[in-house]
């Protein structure tokens, strides 16, 4: 998904309630811990519900661990059954595991990097709108942009901070050639990505 929208509860249990029960349903929670607790739901009781829900969480984003590639999923022991026959086996180190359970107890690690990327994307979206740019409203640690209006506008954009120095993904190739995805970073880092944009825009 690149657009970091948000599905409301109410609308994934009315999904939840129209599939059979002989589909799975993954509910992939990837940017989960980006959202306020407002926004917020509690996955595990709708596991309980629904015994074909696989709810998936990773340490990759919000937890600063990509590196390590760890993650874990919650479900019924049939569903579980059948993930753990499909899996590669020794698929997550000791290290990983480690880095994982310490990760889950730093707390203040988390909260910190949840109010660095609110800060940031105001910062983002504030620039995006003085430079006149569309926008999609995201609840994850990116934000969609709208560069131009012909159909090369994102490859031509991308082109142009790739030579300032400056990364981010084109999302041409699903179906939005005009757009970019920009991940939130520092502060500092953001103000090179502004400048940047608003260079390549000129």
């Amino acid at each position: 998904n690149p657009t970091g929208t948000f599905i409301p509860a109410d609308q994934i249990e009315a999904f939840l309630k129209q599939v059979p029960s002989n589909v799975v349903v993954v509910l992939d929670e990837a940017y989960n811990e980006f959202l306020t607790p407002e926004q917020q739901y509690e996955s595990t009781a709708w596991v309980k519900q629904y015994p074909n829900l696989l709810v998936s969480r990773t340490f990759s984003k919000a937890y600063g661990l990509a590196g390590l590639r760890v993650g874990f999923s919650i479900a019924q022991p049939a569903v579980t059954d059948l993930m753990n026959r499909v899996r590669q086996p020794f698929n997550v180190n000791s290290m990983a595991q480690a880095a994982a359970i310490a990760a889950l107890n730093d707390t203040e690690f988390l909260e910190m990097g949840a109010r660095n990327n609110a800060a940031g994307y105001r910062q983002f979206t504030q620039a995006f709108e003085a430079m006149g740019l569309q926008y999609v409203p995201s609840f994850g640690n990116f934000v969609l942009v709208k560069v131009g209006a012909d159909d090369d506008a994102g490859a031509r954009v991308n082109l142009a901070l790739l030579r300032q120095g400056v990364i981010v993904r084109p999302v041409g190739n699903y179906g939005l050639p005009q757009w970019l995805r920009i991940s939130i970073g520092l502060p500092q880092e953001n103000a090179v990505l502004i400048a940047a944009l608003t260079k390549a825009l000129a």
